[in-house]
């Protein structure tokens, strides 16, 4: 878990600096430097991680407890999945492929920023089939 917390962790730096770890923190009534901590191995506590899996985007909170036996299950119905944001999502994910594919090249980052935006799709998938 632990290292599945620290890719989260990074992937979050990644995309909003330190200041979204710290923003996260407040969210789930920690510290920064706590969650940092927890991601390099030290025991993460129960109610911690039911808070980040409810404070997380969801394809972050399917890839934390995707080593476990875990499910994530949506409750709220406002936003429910259908056919069309299916298709959007899987449309999105091709059109960001290719866009990376563009210069004739695939490298270690576009590798990388697809394998995220298809941790996505695959959420948004998973949640039309009611998986």
């Amino acid at each position: 878990m632990a290292d599945r917390l620290a890719e989260v962790v990074r992937k979050i730096e990644r995309a909003g600096g330190s200041e979204a770890v710290h923003d996260l923190a407040r969210k789930v009534d920690e510290e920064a430097r706590d969650i940092r901590r927890w991601a390099r191995g030290t025991t993460l506590p129960g109610h911690v991680l039911v808070a980040l899996l409810d404070e997380l985007p969801r394809h972050y909170a399917d890839f934390l407890i995707g080593g476990t036996s875990l499910r994530l299950v949506e409750r709220d119905g406002a936003e429910t999945a259908c056919a069309v944001r299916a298709m959007a999502a899987t449309a999105t994910f091709a059109a960001g492929v290719a866009r990376r594919l563009e210069d004739g090249e695939f490298c270690h980052r576009d590798d990388a920023e697809s394998k995220d935006e298809a941790r996505e799709t695959i959420t948004m998938l998973q949640s039309y089939v009611g998986e």
